[in-house]
């Protein structure tokens, strides 16, 4: 008996609650809020110190490495002899100057650099720009294309593999793609 009277009342409340205060305008375009588009993280970290602190890309701290984690960005780094570590996808990075290990874990990223001690790409479909390398790796990484003009001091680079369905070759100067953009 009380479930009787009960669930109409119930039913009432559960029909008025879902429209009560919603109306649309069709008269009226829809307004459409603002997005916001992410920003890239560049992270610059201390090897000494576990925390890392968000810094100015253009002017990171002398021996501290860099961690770019952005997405969808297309953007010129100096390295400065430092390392980097790209776990971000679908960026375009330029490294200029000297960088020294520079890892590539993210998915469909075009990066270049215009020189740097060792290359690791771990990632998946990511195509890497070198003018000069001193080793190349390529552990864990899935359809990667590494295209390199030439090793440090002339000499060809050191190369380790692995992975899946990896493309690595030398180039020529006027092949090497160091601006992206």
């Amino acid at each position: 008996m009380r479930i009787q009277k009960l669930l109409p009342i119930t039913l009432v409340v559960l029909a008025l609650s879902t429209t009560v205060g919603c109306s649309v305008d069709l008269s009226q375009p829809a307004k459409s809020e603002p997005t916001q588009t992410s920003t890239p993280q560049l992270v610059v970290s201390d090897s000494n110190s576990p925390s890392a602190t968000a810094r100015n890309p253009s002017s990171p701290t002398a021996d501290a490495a860099l961690t770019f984690s952005g997405n969808d960005v297309t953007q010129t780094i100096d390295c400065s002899g430092r390392d980097v570590v790209i776990d971000g996808s679908e960026n375009t990075l330029m490294f200029k100057g000297t960088c020294g290990t520079v890892t590539v874990d993210g998915t469909d990223n075009s990066v270049a650099v215009n020189s740097v001690d060792t290359i690791q790409v771990r990632g998946k479909v990511n195509a890497v720009y070198l003018k000069t390398v001193g080793t190349i790796q390529t552990t864990d990484a899935t359809n990667a294309t590494v295209d390199w003009v030439g090793g440090v001091g002339g000499n060809s680079p050191k190369m380790s593999g692995g992975g899946r369905l990896n493309t690595v070759e030398q180039i020529s100067e006027q092949e090497y793609q160091g601006d992206l953009t």
